[in-house]
């Protein structure tokens, strides 16, 4: 369930191996996680030859995908941020890959887009809520409810320094927002302040 783009912030991924497993088990319909610097959906749209918004193509919400700066960075307040994370906070930084992923990160003050003291939000434009549950339930995932959406919790494990939260913005064939912390408790604190207001955008 970890990311990452060209020129994209490690927080954004995670490993090859993930990578690999990712390609085999979202067959049932989306995206990939990939691995360190690449947003979700390049991998397994290589393997399946899928254009990146093929798995979101009839969804009413495929909108989410490609919130401006002005939206997906103003889903969290400079005071949630700062309370969520027990630190001040650099502004928050937006990044958008057309076709793969829209993201918005609040850094602890002071570090680096690398650092694990930060809170994340993705939103994928190529794995759907289908597609997600197949690959983080793999990831032996929880089960969590976020305003009472649906949502699949993983903590930190291995090489992984953060806890993220996916949460479904709609149905199966719908976006899923990502969330990432340094604590699980700090991940759900973020999906449940950013999740209406990502779905109030859609």
């Amino acid at each position: 369930m970890e990311r990452k783009p060209t020129t994209i912030s490690p927080f954004y991924a995670a490993t090859a191996t993930v990578l690999t497993l990712t390609a085999v088990v979202a067959g049932c319909g989306g995206g990939t996680k990939s691995a360190a610097g690449q947003p979700s959906g390049s991998t397994r749209q290589a393997v399946s030859g899928k254009t990146a918004e093929d798995s979101l193509a009839k969804s009413h919400l495929r909108v989410l995908t490609r919130l401006r700066r002005s939206q997906l960075c103003h889903v969290l307040s400079t005071a949630e941020a700062v309370a969520i994370l027990h630190a001040r906070t650099a502004p928050p930084v937006y990044t958008s890959h057309p076709g793969v992923a829209v993201t918005c990160q609040w850094i602890k003050r002071g570090q680096g887009r690398a650092s694990g003291a930060q809170l994340y939000v993705g939103i994928s434009a190529s794995i759907n809520w289908t597609g997600t549950q197949a690959v983080d339930r793999s990831l032996h995932s929880k089960p969590v409810t976020i305003d009472g959406h649906q949502a699949l919790a993983a903590t930190r494990r291995g090489t992984i320094s953060w806890a993220q939260v996916d949460v479904a913005l709609g149905g199966g064939g719908d976006p899923v927002a990502e969330y990432r912390a340094p604590t699980m408790a700090a991940a759900q604190a973020l999906a449940r302040a950013a999740t209406p207001h990502i779905i109030a955008l859609g």
